[in-house]
């Protein structure tokens, strides 16, 4: 993705993995079986693969303004016990490079939040040190939605006390989460959050019970982190199509309809936390749904 200039704030990816990811009716269950044959022409080969795979990039949005250097969503992490997700599982990869590559260092992040606290989203909060899970970035504060915080540390003790022997999220409650609310570098916030000028959280429910996004506007120009709004492109030709991730599908699809319409033929410049490469993009209208259009990139 290229750098997004948005007035004198400036907005990178930093990538953990990219690639097939899994068959579009696993992610979405709902999608009608024609989906991608009725939508190849621009789908593929952008976000699907030629074996009708979706393609799937995992990475963090940097955010730098003339003031702050802000972190969010943390991707997958190195070193992560996931046995269930096997490209997750101990990972070793290049994500501290490539932010490194940006000219950006652990130590210069002033702020880190995430859309959601899936596995997915919290990993690079912490490593791995002397055997123990620190803080990945030691300056900064983690600025969390306290609805979205409060509701995997219910359901963290509720899995405690049933004793089922599965953990929450594949464990990352508590080696991504919990040690940097330990370390006390956690702020939680209400989810209408303001994490600098021009920069602020907005409450978008239905994928998990306190998911965000984060709206960047300066200068008449505006764009809109969403997280997981949208696994994929595809969702877009009916957005009431919810993914097999999210906790109440119906909410999901009422959140993510609204803020499809309500971007939908502006200028608005969106990124997913899932789209891959160019992954920024605008949404235009397309016969009885939408589609994704990539020429900002």
């Amino acid at each position: 993705m290229q750098a997004q200039n948005i007035g004198d704030i400036r907005i990178d990816r930093v990538v953990d993995m990219e690639g097939p990811f899994a068959d579009l009716h696993f992610l979405i269950p709902d999608a009608p079986p024609d989906l991608i044959d009725r939508n190849a022409d621009w789908l593929k080969p952008l976000f699907i693969a030629p074996d009708d795979k979706v393609l799937m990039s995992f990475h963090s949005i940097l955010i730098r303004t003339p003031r702050k250097t802000i972190l969010v969503d943390a991707c997958v992490g190195n070193d992560k016990q996931r046995p269930e997700r096997p490209e997750w599982h101990q990972r070793r990869g290049p994500w501290l490079d490539n932010l490194r590559a940006l000219g950006v260092h652990p130590h210069d992040i002033d702020v880190v939040t995430c859309t959601h606290l899936h596995a997915d989203h919290v990993g690079w909060n912490t490593i791995l040190q002397d055997g123990r899970w620190v803080p990945t970035f030691p300056n900064a504060r983690y600025v969390l939605a306290r609805r979205e915080y409060e509701y995997w540390q219910r359901e963290t003790e509720r899995a405690q006390r049933e004793t089922t022997g599965q953990p929450v999220n594949h464990g990352s409650w508590d080696d991504s989460v919990l040690p940097v609310m330990e370390a006390g570098q956690v702020d939680l916030v209400d989810s209408d959050f303001e994490l600098e000028t021009g920069v602020w959280m907005e409450p978008a429910e239905g994928h998990t019970p306190g998911n965000i996004i984060i709206n960047v506007e300066q200068s008449g120009r505006n764009a809109v982190v969403m997280g997981d709004i949208l696994h994929t492109a595809a969702q877009l030709t009916d957005p009431r199509l919810s993914s097999r991730f999210c906790t109440d599908p119906v909410q999901s699809a009422a959140c993510r309809c609204a803020l499809v319409d309500r971007y939908a033929e502006t200028d608005t410049r969106i990124l997913t936390a899932h789209f891959p490469t160019p992954t920024v993009g605008r949404i235009e209208r397309h016969g009885e749904g939408f589609l994704f259009n990539t020429d900002l990139a």
